[in-house]
């Protein structure tokens, strides 16, 4: 969600470490990053999809290719001989001049496959053969993992459901990502997913997540890049039922977790099938057009202390362009054709990539994001609520959105709904200290620096699930209107 061109570690959005921490890039990264169950939705056996291949390796920048930080044990770096120190130059030919070409190049690539990566070791050029290892599955101590598969147009998509050891009627939480098309695996054990599987588990309960269309181990199909925002409140949906109706869990026993651009999907998707709760971590309420104002105004401040009196100067130039793409929905080819100097501005702003995307996605997946009917949803949701924000957001600039979140659903159905704030916690449920202490690590890194996984996120979000189960379903209870309610 950075409307600023910086080098920014990508993935808060996707909200894993291993799959996008590593990933630092230089274009507009958006870190903000969705039931009716009538649909049709086939499940498909697990075996149909072969794991993707991991590299294994922690990335950095280096002139001429990625530097290597850091070997994993027994993925594909390390089986290959590549070892910490070494510069990757290309993989299977495809030149690695950042760490997102390496995350490319490795993304077709599966267990097994062939696979020619051509490092610099010192003043050296080397070359290594050898077979692609696979990304490895995770365990959790006291808890069972399920990887399977359900079908969505015309491809199939990975789902991950990982259930507290002996508790097969536990509650389960059913995660929905940021904006970001990466995966949902849990690479780092000390990674948000990671923190969050085993935290559940360990409170006694199941952690559900699903890949984007195309993403991780899915196959064939629509991808995340191309789709626009109905196709992925689709697939949500399709999950949805799938795991419903497939998987068997209740929807008394589910609670959406929407992380990010997941807290715009979650309602929508509760207030066709409501689940026992809805919750939601770092998002916004606003309408979209509008929520990009603040960013472009306030996020580099935020982030790295940059005087917001010119950062609104630079925006008021430029806030033109930023109208025709969200509230006219001009392409980006028309907006520079109409004006030449846009383009830059648009690379800048919207991460343009010079064709058909935006931020690393469809640029209509973002104009479809301004107008949604959020306050609408919110209303229909009939869940139980929690809003909860991390105080040291970089992305979800201000906390009043969750809080009126919490205000709207009590005013349709009181005491339903409830706000709370995670102290010293950024945008990726990291532990980075106040806005002011994070701000200034960030400048003294020269750029986003992210902490480790917060487990204090873990607490009001396992308390309120608890109270939840406690009590019957929202869904079941009667409420008297707003205008039947006597004035004080």
């Amino acid at each position: 969600m950075s409307y600023k061109t910086r080098k920014i570690q990508q993935g808060c959005c996707a909200s894993g470490r291993y799959a996008g921490r590593m990933k630092t890039v230089s274009h507009a990264t958006l870190v903000i990053a969705a039931l009716a169950l009538a649909l049709p939705c086939s499940p498909v056996h697990a075996q149909t999809l072969p794991r993707r291949a991991a590299l294994g390796a922690k990335l950095g920048p280096a002139t001429g290719g990625v530097a290597i930080l850091e070997v994993l044990p027994g993925a594909t770096a390390q089986q290959l001989g590549i070892t910490s120190g070494d510069i990757i130059v290309s993989i299977d030919g495809q030149p690695t001049d950042n760490p997102l070409a390496v995350v490319r190049a490795m993304e077709p690539l599966r267990g097994g496959d062939p696979i020619r990566i051509d490092y610099r070791r010192g003043d050296a050029n080397r070359t290594a053969n050898g077979k692609a290892a696979s990304r490895p599955l995770e365990s959790y101590p006291n808890a069972t993992v399920k990887y399977g598969a359900y079908a969505f147009k015309g491809g199939a998509i990975r789902d991950i459901l990982v259930m507290p050891a002996g508790r097969p009627d536990a509650p389960v939480v059913f995660f929905l990502q940021g904006y970001t098309c990466a995966s949902i695996e849990a690479g780092d054990p000390f990674g948000l997913y990671g923190g969050l599987a085993k935290g559940f588990a360990d409170a006694g309960i199941g952690f559900y997540r699903v890949e984007k269309p195309g993403m991780g181990d899915s196959r064939g199909g629509v991808r995340c890049e191309d789709i626009d925002y109905a196709t992925e409140l689709d697939a949500y949906r399709t999950a949805y039922h799938h795991l419903v109706q497939d998987l068997g869990v209740s929807p008394d026993r589910i609670f959406l977790y929407g992380h990010s651009l997941g807290g715009l999907q979650a309602p929508m998707l509760a207030a066709e099938n409501p689940p026992r709760g809805v919750a939601v971590y770092g998002t916004v309420l606003k309408d979209w057009a509008a929520y990009s104002d603040d960013l472009a105004v306030f996020q580099n401040f935020l982030i790295n202390g940059a005087d917001p009196v010119d950062e609104e100067a630079k925006y008021a130039k430029r806030a033109v362009i930023l109208r025709h793409f969200y509230l006219d929905r001009w392409s980006p080819e028309r907006i520079v054709a109409a004006d030449p100097a846009a383009a830059q501005a648009l690379r800048e702003m919207v991460g343009w990539d010079g064709g058909n995307h935006a931020f690393g996605r469809s640029y209509v997946f973002a104009q479809d994001l301004p107008g949604l009917p959020l306050i609408k949803a919110w209303r229909d949701a009939k869940s139980n609520v929690l809003s909860l924000y991390g105080a040291s957001d970089e992305v979800a600039l201000f906390d009043t959105d969750q809080r009126m979140i919490a205000e709207v659903v009590n005013w349709y159905r009181p005491g339903t709904a409830r706000f709370m704030s995670v102290p010293d916690t950024m945008h990726a449920m990291d532990l980075v200290g106040d806005r002011d202490a994070f701000r200034r690590r960030n400048m003294s890194a020269g750029g986003l620096k992210f902490g480790m996984f917060n487990p204090k996120v873990l607490e009001p979000i396992v308390a309120w699930i608890r109270d939840s189960m406690a009590s019957p379903p929202v869904r079941t209870r009667s409420f008297t209107t707003p205008g039947e309610r006597p004035t004080p």
